[in-house]
């Protein structure tokens, strides 16, 4: 669930950007996916921290570490990016 909220904050983020720049009257282009997927992988890297700092048995951290790492390296969550990095970049 943290993962899909910070992509879909990301995904906010940039949709923001671009109509700034459209209000203003500026050429809008959209971020590089390495640019788009670095900042979800930032803000999902926050919200495992505050996740991670609620636990207090040493036990639970570290699964909750391992299943962190192995659900980041998943399938679907690469797809989930690629296809929020399509749907911005439809929109530009």
């Amino acid at each position: 669930m943290a993962i899909s909220k910070s992509v879909k904050g990301t995904l906010r983020f940039y949709n923001e950007l671009r109509k700034q720049a459209v209000a203003r009257g500026e050429a809008a282009k959209p971020p590089s996916y390495e640019t788009f997927s670095t900042m979800a992988k930032g803000l999902m890297d926050a919200n495992r921290q505050v996740d991670l700092d609620r636990l207090k048995n040493l036990s639970m951290r570290d699964l909750f570490e391992r299943t962190w790492a192995q659900k980041l390296l998943n399938y679907s969550t690469q797809r989930l990016l690629r296809e929020a990095h399509e749907t911005l970049v439809r929109r530009y």
